[in-house]
């Protein structure tokens, strides 16, 4: 069994639609199909509540419009007469559930996290209602299946946390029995449903969830990511014109990349087939003949695969002038970046043991906000807070390289030689990835060069004449 995952820019319009259903339904059934919402939809149904909460009509019915608009075209991509007709009510049944919310969210003036959830679920209900009706259109049994159906979650509106065992018998009673029938199923990517039965959303990368959650309750033989992009690259194509395909990866590793920038699969996704050892493949819905990526448990190597930064980032420093003084003022940051909801990225301490480093998401009002923050609740323990704004982190990734002694100087040296200074560095014992911190406005520059120094393929060179000692030099600094 297999499970295929379209992002939005995927299914766009009604040709990229058909040609979704035409990639999906070439492969081996039973499959299922998740969807996310058309490319942009999400931004105008939230656009639509913003307008409802001002009591700003023009606004509203103008994003409605938009949204109508581009089902009704995808809609009208669907030759059968009776498709089209089928598909229509069911559209008209969720675009009057949207309306009745925004109706609801515009009387009280506000708009409520599990309102919220509900608006933007109307763009993946359409979807797969249209992707059904697409399939049926092309001769093949198909069915519609929401998905706050399925994924259970808790109550935690916009960011909710699926319950696998649930989701796992949801599955098992409401999906298997119609792919035993034949039937191609396209569910709904993004959302669940709360334990009072309230639609919820997984948040970030919730689609590419929804798809590895129903590939683990269905225990699915492969889950694939159709995306914008040919796979995992080796960098940010915009700042290394000269990034590849990275053929595997292992389970590590692509958290550890999507964690540090990266912008193909959020951490979590993976979870779920780490679990059962599923693999998930990274391909491109507009080169379905290339390979892609494959994302596994294991996938050794001994290079340097990837290299990527993370921009908008706050470096602190936490200093106490006794050892006994670190744990409780670690554990007071801790407690406080957790109340307001700020990302830890990495945090290491000091062979003093005295001084703790973190790396965190940007929070408003940048360090100033971030020390008053934290003023109060440091201040019996004379700890001192540093912080420096507007930083980077980098991550050369790949197991078993970036655990190296060799390769940790070789990044060290490749910064030096372009004058890049490193605020901080951090060699993981887990050796899937080095990771050093940089001024933001080097973080391109430095991704560059350490591309061409780790990853840049050897370019192959005539036998013709006798290869200079400087050229040897050279090739061997490429090898990872």
């Amino acid at each position: 069994m297999i499970v295929l995952k379209f992002g939005g820019t995927s299914v766009g319009s009604a040709g990229r639609v058909r040609d979704a259903a035409r990639i999906a339904l070439s492969q081996a059934s039973p499959r299922v199909v998740v969807v996310s919402a058309a490319s942009g939809l999400t931004n105008a149904l939230l656009e639509a509540a913003r307008a409802a909460v001002r009591g700003d009509l023009v606004a509203r019915d103008a994003a409605l419009s938009l949204i109508h608009g581009r089902h009704d075209q995808i809609l009208n991509g669907i030759e059968s007469e009776l498709q089209r007709k089928l598909a229509r009510n069911v559209l008209n049944e969720v675009h009057n559930g949207l309306d009745a919310t925004l109706d609801e969210v515009a009387s009280i003036g506000e708009l409520s996290d599990a309102a919220s959830d509900r608006i933007v679920a109307t763009g993946e209900k359409c979807l797969a209602t249209l992707m059904a009706a697409t399939m049926r259109d092309m001769g093949h049994e198909a069915e519609a299946v929401f998905t706050d159906s399925i994924i259970a979650t808790d109550g935690r509106h916009g960011a909710a946390r699926p319950d696998r065992a649930v989701t796992r018998e949801n599955a098992e009673h409401l999906i298997q029995p119609l792919l035993d029938a034949g039937i191609t199923v396209v569910a709904t990517g993004f959302i669940g449903s709360g334990p009072d039965g309230a639609t919820t959303t997984l948040g970030r990368g919730g689609s590419d969830y929804s798809a590895t959650l129903l590939g683990a309750a269905l225990d699915a033989d492969e889950v694939q990511i159709w995306t914008d992009v040919p796979g995992v690259l080796s960098a940010d194509p915009r700042a290394v014109a000269r990034a590849q395909v990275v053929p595997e990866i292992s389970y590590d590793e692509a958290q550890e990349l999507a964690h540090f920038g990266a912008k193909v699969l959020h951490p979590r996704t993976i979870r779920p087939a780490v679990a059962l050892d599923i693999p998930v493949r990274i391909l491109s819905t507009f080169l379905p003949g290339e390979p892609g990526t494959v994302v596994m448990r294991e996938a050794p190597s001994e290079r340097i695969k990837a290299v990527t930064a993370l921009k908008g980032l706050i470096l602190m420093t936490l200093d106490v002038p006794e050892l006994e003084d670190l744990a409780p003022a670690a554990s007071a940051v801790f407690r406080v970046m957790h109340e307001k909801c700020v990302e830890i990225l990495n945090v290491s301490q000091a062979s003093s043991r005295r001084r703790m480093t973190y790396i965190l998401d940007a929070v408003t009002g940048g360090c100033a906000n971030l020390q008053l923050l934290l003023e109060t609740e440091l201040d019996e323990l004379d700890a001192r807070i540093a912080c420096h704004e507007h930083v980077a982190v980098l991550a050369a990734v790949g197991s078993g390289a970036a655990g190296t002694a060799s390769s940790l100087t070789r990044m060290l040296t490749v910064l030096n030689r372009e004058k890049i200074a490193v605020l901080a560095m951090n060699q993981q014992t887990s050796s899937v990835a080095m990771i050093s911190v940089v001024n933001e406005v080097d973080a391109d520059r430095a991704v560059a060069a350490l591309h061409n120094a780790f990853i840049r393929p050897v370019v192959s060179r005539s036998h013709s004449r006798r290869r200079r000692r400087t050229d040897l030099l050279s090739e061997s600094l490429r090898v990872g």
